[in-house]
């Protein structure tokens, strides 16, 4: 697999620069939130893809992985399928009462598992973001070590063999979400200049104009993963995928064969991406909705600078199956086509990103040469 090519932030070309003074700076992904018509089967698909129940009701259902969060994944029934939002955690009660301020927005008693108080904000593109601190941890689970590997240098197991169980991989924890946005400029400052993030790599067009950011958390000198969040101008405001870690490429692998083996629909992998170096493998649940198995990520402290990189499919991953074409959803739906004739009125220069965006996803792969 070729690499994409690296872009020079210089002069001529567009850099993406961190909030001078955002208003807070998160520190956590808590749990994202979606509503699903039929509870029953969501639960049974989150269950085979390795999370938890924690509690449950017929109007909502909370689960989580091994780690300590009390929760990272809500669903409400509701009569559609679709994204409401996530939660992120900030270090104090000052930070919550900064957002209240800023937003003019009241400090509440936050639902769910753990408790805690939240300022309930909505970013530009109608996405909830409650932000939330003083949420009691939960006891962590036992979770397998990483399973140590023969290799020419190291010996590791002798007159022993490797036998993981097949079983629906342990998650230890929701890493981050894929969100897509019309309005790629005002959705990643928002992001940046209210909670803190700072871009890790961002994905450019060939003219330099940056459409996509993979951002992180910043805590210092405290590394973090490469990405929580990435932001990413698409055709419409949706939720791309929602990622979780697992230990190591076993558990990603035996994740597959779990999933495979209750006829659910792959989307792609398994693989190693380039930007993030995660090993990584995507299912879908019952609504189409993208879940990544990840394992073996990048970690980044706050000094790291950003990196830039012309956006096309072979910068995606390192190796594995090429590009399936119905990953990248960039298809003119009715209700596309009205927002792209809608922009192509109002805003010109916006189009003809969005139509180089749609031409640089949909090339095929390119082979290794």
């Amino acid at each position: 697999m070729l690499h994409s090519p690296i872009v020079t932030a210089g002069p001529g070309s567009v850099e993406l620069p961190r909030s001078p003074a955002p208003i807070v700076k998160a520190n956590d992904l808590m749990f994202v939130h979606f509503e699903r018509p039929d509870l029953e089967r969501a639960e049974r698909y989150l269950r085979d893809f390795g999370l938890i129940v924690v509690s449950k009701s017929d109007k909502e259902i909370y689960l989580r992985g091994t780690s300590a969060r009390p929760y990272v994944y809500r669903i409400t029934r509701g009569p559609q399928a679709r994204f409401v939002g996530l939660g992120l955690s900030v270090p104090s009660l000052d930070d919550l009462q900064k957002l209240s301020g800023a937003f003019n927005r009241p400090i509440e008693a936050a639902e769910g598992p753990g408790g805690g108080s939240v300022v309930r904000l909505i970013d530009p593109e109608g996405v909830k973001v409650d932000v939330l601190h003083g949420v009691a941890p939960s006891e962590p689970l036992p979770t397998r070590s990483a399973i140590l590997h023969n290799a020419p240098s190291q010996t590791v197991r002798v007159n022993d063999t490797q036998r993981p169980a097949l079983e629906p991989p342990q998650v230890t924890k929701l890493g981050h979400l894929v969100l897509e946005t019309p309005d790629f400029e005002r959705s990643v400052r928002w992001y940046m200049d209210t909670l803190g993030f700072i871009p890790s790599d961002v994905m450019c067009l060939p003219d330099g104009t940056p459409v996509g950011a993979f951002m992180r958390l910043d805590r210092g000198d405290e590394p973090t993963d490469h990405h929580t969040l990435f932001v990413a101008l698409g055709l419409e405001s949706k939720v791309d995928h929602v990622a979780f870690e697992v230990v190591d490429l076993d558990a990603v692998e035996m994740g597959q064969q779990v999933l495979m083996a209750r006829q659910y629909r792959h989307a792609w992998g398994v693989g190693r991406h380039l930007l993030g170096s995660q090993i990584f493998d995507y299912w879908r649940d019952p609504w189409g909705q993208k879940h990544e198995h990840y394992a073996d990520g990048d970690l980044f402290d706050a000094v790291q600078p950003p990196g830039y990189h012309v956006l096309d499919r072979a910068g995606l991953y390192q190796w594995g199956p090429d590009l399936p074409d119905d990953f990248i959803d960039a298809k003119l739906t009715p209700r596309r086509l009205v927002s792209v004739l809608k922009t192509a009125m109002t805003d010109r220069p916006r189009l003809k990103k969005m139509l180089a965006l749609k031409r640089s996803v949909s090339k095929p792969a390119r082979p290794w040469r």
